[in-house]
């Protein structure tokens, strides 16, 4: 395995995690590692969901099937999780403006916001939050 891997998510089958800017999958049984893409500055957070890879930091990046897919449009995605097998959820830097949360649909792969996020506006800053 690359010893400087930081694990962003795993599941029975790969190890999904970036080296610096970076992206790396690992495919476990194979034990090969490909590089499926980078970003400014370190992925904050990242998925793997029925073999897809979605990872979040300065851009959202889907990666399906050796297909990438890369929206700009949105930043600063801090976590995400798991709604269900077609959905994911994610947070946009709860400390900022831009506060907010989103859907992705992962079969047409159309982010949408559902809500603003405020439960931290004017709160100091901690690593611990629910969202």
């Amino acid at each position: 395995m690359i010893n400087d891997l930081k694990i962003l998510d795993e599941s029975p089958e790969y190890t999904l995690g970036h080296v610096d800017e970076n992206i790396i999958l690992v495919n476990k049984g194979e034990k090969k590692a490909i590089c499926i893409g980078d970003m400014y500055g370190n992925p904050y957070c990242g998925l793997i969901v029925n073999k897809v890879c979605i990872i979040g930091g300065d851009h959202l990046l889907i990666w399906d099937n050796h297909q990438i897919t890369k929206l700009d449009m949105i930043s600063n995605i801090v976590q995400m999780r798991i709604k269900n097998d077609d959905m994911i959820e994610f947070l946009i830097d709860p400390w900022s403006k831009e506060a907010s949360v989103w859907q992705l649909n992962l079969k047409n792969k159309i982010p949408y916001k559902i809500s603003y996020f405020e439960n931290l506006k004017n709160m100091p800053y901690t690593e611990e939050y629910t969202w």
